[in-house]
């Protein structure tokens, strides 16, 4: 009786691990572990595009009303300088 109730519950088991491994797709939970992944990955994703997103939605609303920021970015990018603005340039030394 032991022996047949050992072997019950070892079918038993062996049935539960079938149907885990099975059912929840075609490759089963190694499946599910790489869905599950590629989620996380796409929400980090996600979170950093809104970042981003946001960064150029204010950069666009200075570039739209600021004047000022407008005039740092010009000068900035396109290496220009104000005409009251001194140059001063340095050259280096021949070693």
């Amino acid at each position: 009786m032991k022996i047949s109730r050992v072997i019950a519950y070892v079918s038993i088991l062996c049935i539960a691990l079938t149907l885990m491994f099975t059912i929840p797709g075609e490759k089963g939970l190694i499946s599910v572990y790489h869905l599950h992944q590629e989620l996380s990955d796409l929400k980090s994703q996600d979170m950093a595009l809104r970042q981003e997103n946001y960064r150029l939605a204010q950069e666009a609303f200075l570039l739209k009303e600021n004047l000022a920021y407008i005039e740092h970015i010009i000068i900035k990018e396109m290496n220009l300088v104000k005409p009251e603005d001194v140059i001063v340039v340095f050259k280096k030394k021949k070693q």
